[in-house]
């Protein structure tokens, strides 16, 4: 995401804080960190990583993301609510726990959420969107909604670019051909957990 000393950055859905405190080191302690995380139990973990790893310039919050409503920050991170289904190797019990109700109930979600990520931007800011999901309905389908509704959204080329290209069809669906800058990461080829990412521009 371009991480400088001295911006302001929100990690809007941050427990347990192993990427806030990643985010804290990029900037240096410098400028101003926003951690929130909706689960109050989930705090803890959150508040105890960012006092070990001795990050200075952060302030926890504990709301409904919707609800967090700064606006014009430099960079924004939403590794959203998600099936999970890109850790089944670590949680076994994803594969059939999840219905096709549930999906379309976290697909809602995450439209909702990226949507209001993207409005905390200021012009020329940049976010994060991820997931531990394989879905399409969790990723590209998400970022293609933000892409329809938002028009002054662009897929930026990601800083890291490990991964496979993101769909920009799928099961007669089409999405915008910008989503091949998006980045899928499988188990069986790059070795860890699945994953799904995009970096994405406010112009």
């Amino acid at each position: 995401m371009e991480i400088l000393e001295n911006q302001t950055v929100v990690d809007l859905c941050a427990a347990p804080g192993g990427k806030t405190t990643y985010l804290a080191a990029l900037m240096q302690n410098t400028g101003v960190l926003y951690a929130n995380e909706l689960c109050k139990d989930r705090t803890y973990s959150l508040k105890g990583n960012v006092h070990r790893m001795g990050v200075t310039n952060c302030i926890i919050t504990n709301m409904d993301a919707l609800d967090f409503s700064i606006k014009k920050v430099d960079r924004v991170l939403l590794d959203a609510p998600c099936s999970g289904t890109g850790i089944i190797s670590k949680d076994k019990s994803v594969k059939t726990s999840k219905t096709a109700s549930e999906i379309k109930k976290t697909q809602k979600l995450q439209q909702k959420l990226i949507l209001h990520a993207f409005d905390m931007l200021k012009q020329n800011g940049f976010m994060v969107y991820s997931t531990c999901s394989f879905l399409v309905e969790e990723n590209e389908e998400v970022v293609d909604y933000l892409l329809r509704n938002r028009k002054n959204a662009r897929i930026d080329v990601p800083d890291v670019g490990i991964g496979r290209d993101g769909f920009t069809s799928f099961r007669g669906k089409d999405f915008s051909n910008e989503l091949k800058k998006a980045k899928r990461i499988y188990p069986h080829v790059h070795n860890m957990h699945g994953f799904f990412y995009v970096k994405i521009k406010k112009i």
